[in-house]
């Protein structure tokens, strides 16, 4: 009997120390881990706010090269030039000179309007120059030196080459742009001109080389032909042709209605660019003109909602 006694009283002091053992350790696990503890939810927990984004910002760079047209659009995800000037020494320094001052050395998208000299001028610099992932142009060769100089460089520079087709899109990142022209191959040159109209966030705008579309000028028709108006608005207009009463044509005007209006040409230059029945067209449609012989080298700033002019 003594014996079972001794037993029963060693289970006791060992269920006991088990017990403690089993505290002991729950009350350690609940140190380590507060969460286990927790009640569970019996509501959903608040949303957490989505991250504000910001698209950065843009800019068109009207860039004074003379009686031509160079145009440099930089975005957050890369840059692309639209045109390079005439093949004059100074105005492809110049250029150069400005380009490098911003730090350039890429150009994802080297656009070639149409093939005339004071758009193609200095492309064999940009080509020898910078690195260029594609050449856009029209399908419009042409017999010059300027324009064989164009096509030595672009073998020798390796970049890809696309010769526009009116409906192709491409991008960088959230600037996109649309080759709105040209709709056929015209036997007029400025009529070839490859036009572009491009959206960032908000804002859209146009870029027209020298299409034409007053007096003999058919490229600015076909676009209103072809496109509805919702196609053709802008908020920014790069004007035809350097503003020659060929280009702008009221009916083209009023389809696109921009705000501001850039006009690219040299001061004092033989044409008479810009003629005064273009101006007087835009002022009565309330846009606000910008011009290269002016002001020189015109900076425009875009956010995705507004675009402005930058002094």
């Amino acid at each position: 009997m003594a014996r079972k006694k001794k037993q029963s009283k060693r289970i006791s002091r060992i269920l006991s120390l088990v017990v403690f053992l089993l505290i002991l350790l729950a009350a350690l696990v609940a140190y380590l881990n507060p969460d286990l503890l927790e009640q569970p939810q019996t509501e959903d927990p608040a949303p957490t706010p989505p991250e504000t984004t910001t698209m950065g910002e843009m800019q068109v760079h009207v860039i004074d090269v003379g009686q031509g047209d160079a145009i440099l659009i930089t975005a957050p995800e890369g840059n692309i030039l639209i045109d390079a000037g005439d093949n004059v020494a100074r105005y492809e320094q110049a250029l150069k000179n400005y380009l490098d001052g911003l730090g350039i050395k890429k150009l994802d998208y080297f656009v070639l309007t149409h093939p005339d000299a004071d758009h193609i001028g200095g492309a064999d610099m940009i080509l020898k120059n910078y690195t260029v992932g594609t050449v856009i142009m029209p399908d419009k060769p042409h017999t010059t030196k300027v324009y064989e100089a164009v096509l030595d460089a672009l073998e020798a520079n390796g970049a890809d080459l696309e010769l526009a087709e009116a409906g192709t899109m491409f991008s960088l990142g959230d600037l996109k742009c649309k080759i709105l022209a040209p709709l056929k191959i015209y036997s007029d040159k400025n009529d070839c001109s490859v036009v572009i109209r491009a959206t960032f966030g908000e804002v859209s705008m146009m870029f027209t080389g020298d299409a034409e579309g007053n007096k003999e000028g058919q490229a600015e028709k076909d676009i209103l032909a072809k496109y509805p108006a919702t196609e053709l608005k802008c908020d920014f207009l790069k004007v035809g042709h350097h503003g020659s009463d060929t280009s702008t044509s009221p009916a083209f005007l009023t389809a696109v209605s921009p705000k501001i209006a850039a006009i690219s040409c040299g001061a004092g230059n033989k044409y008479g660019h810009p003629v005064q029945s273009v101006l007087d067209t835009l002022n009565a449609a309330g846009v606000t003109v910008y011009r290269t012989d002016l002001s020189g080298t015109l900076v425009f700033v875009c956010d995705g909602t507004t675009i402005e002019y930058r002094k």
